[in-house]
């Protein structure tokens, strides 16, 4: 007895402790787009846990007359990934559960069943529920719950007389930890209990014949611990690329050929003088930079003006409407976190906060030039897989602000 508890204790421990030790792990990668489908197969050893008596005044009395030996167990399930914290699955288990009496008795005969279990579950990616941050991990703990259907088999049995299958309602709840070994493939490790309707996994209807009172009173319970393998479908890296506004061209300037020198005639003629051409060239003004933060008061994944950034605005402001001959080029960025393509996204929405501000301010549209690059000009070594700090990756949260005049020559 002693030893079958340790190995199950032993097992429980094992996986326990694994969710334990990655529950809060924060290895930021790329994003993971959902939805999209999971398949996978799974092999263990399942081992009967015993029974429950839930009649009334007995106090779910828990009790077990047979010593579970450690059998082989299969499965395979299929899973929608719904966002990065909940999934749906269908999933099949199969074992042959079998045991000896751990005493001598009248019958004293082992047992052996066939178990066929079905079930419907909700999967929850507990590192994501817990945690504010949301993306997808190289590892997770996970937890499952859902209802279920089991068809139980008894190929050897106690009771003299045939026990013939039975299909019984059954709660399965389970938990792992899943580790990324790829963009597509997880490797699994967890433990599944199912909690099944019925009082003749162990072979011996413990409640008597007929309708006894205490046979519906009677649910049992076995312990499944696996690791297994699945694969992902519909995962696209996407591959950001870069936007860059070019500024105008310079006009090119038009040559001018000498006139040849008129010949004589009879009657002088006048050449009229030819109009000066003017090349306009783009110029910018040294020293007129603003640096312009994002995320000190308001965090990842923001597109707000930064409150300490007022004073460097109010300049930059002031300067473009004393000097109403220039324009303003604007360079949007964004920290390494979520995927290249989003961070795009987001400095572009950077860029045009601070657009919508400075016309707000009074400054015309058409002086103002945005130009988004994303993650791709860090001021630091926090790229992508790089541990760093919160300020470490506010320092990459920022636009660049340069005055630029048109200068005619």
């Amino acid at each position: 007895m002693k030893k079958n508890n340790m190995k199950r204790i032993s097992l429980s421990l094992v996986v326990l402790l694994m969710c334990t030790v990655f529950t809060f792990a924060q290895d930021k990668v790329k994003t993971e787009p959902y939805p999209n489908w999971e398949i996978g197969v799974n092999l263990g050893v399942t081992n009967f846990t015993g029974s429950t008596n839930i009649a009334k005044g007995k106090s779910y009395e828990h009790f077990n007359f047979y010593k579970s030996n450690l059998n082989l167990g299969y499965g395979l399930f299929i899973r929608r990934n719904f966002t990065s914290v909940f999934a749906f699955e269908g999933a099949y288990n199969g074992t042959t559960l079998t045991g000896e009496p751990k005493a001598t008795n009248a019958l004293g005969k082992a047992f052996k069943t066939g178990i066929n279990e079905l079930d419907l579950n909700t999967v929850w990616n507990m590192n994501n529920l817990l945690s504010r941050n949301k993306f997808d991990r190289k590892v997770y703990w996970y937890t499952k719950l859902g209802v279920g259907w089991t068809h139980v088999n008894n190929i050897k049995y106690t009771n003299t007389t045939a026990m013939m299958p039975w299909r019984e309602l059954t709660i399965p709840i389970g938990t792992g930890v899943s580790f990324r070994l790829s963009d597509n493939v997880r490797f699994h490790v967890g433990t599944q209990w199912s909690w099944v309707n019925s009082n003749r996994l162990d072979g011996d209807n413990q409640g008597g014949t007929g309708t006894d009172y205490l046979i519906a009173q009677i649910r049992e319970q076995y312990l499944y611990t696996h690791a297994g393998l699945s694969f992902i479908f519909g995962r696209k890296v996407v591959k950001a690329v870069p936007v860059v506004v070019v500024p105008p061209a310079p006009q090119p300037v038009a040559k001018i050929e000498p006139k040849p020198e008129p010949k004589p005639e009879p009657i002088p003629v006048s050449v009229p003088p030819q109009a000066p051409v003017t090349t306009i060239v783009q110029q910018t003004v040294v020293g007129n930079v603003y640096n312009i933060l994002f995320g000190f008061n308001f965090g990842y994944d923001k597109s707000d003006i930064d409150a300490k950034s007022s004073s460097e605005l109010d300049r930059m402001i002031k300067d473009l409407i004393e000097n109403p001959t220039v324009d303003v080029e604007i360079a949007a960025h964004a920290d390494s976190r979520g995927s290249a393509a989003y961070n795009m996204k987001l400095s572009e929405r950077r860029g045009q906060s601070l657009k919508n501000y400075l016309i707000n301010k009074g400054i015309a549209s058409s002086r103002i030039n945005v130009v988004a690059f994303g993650e791709t000009m860090l001021t630091n070594r926090c790229s992508d897989g790089v541990k760093c700090s919160d300020a470490e990756h506010a320092a990459n949260r920022r636009a660049v602000a340069t005055i630029v005049v048109w200068k005619k020559n």
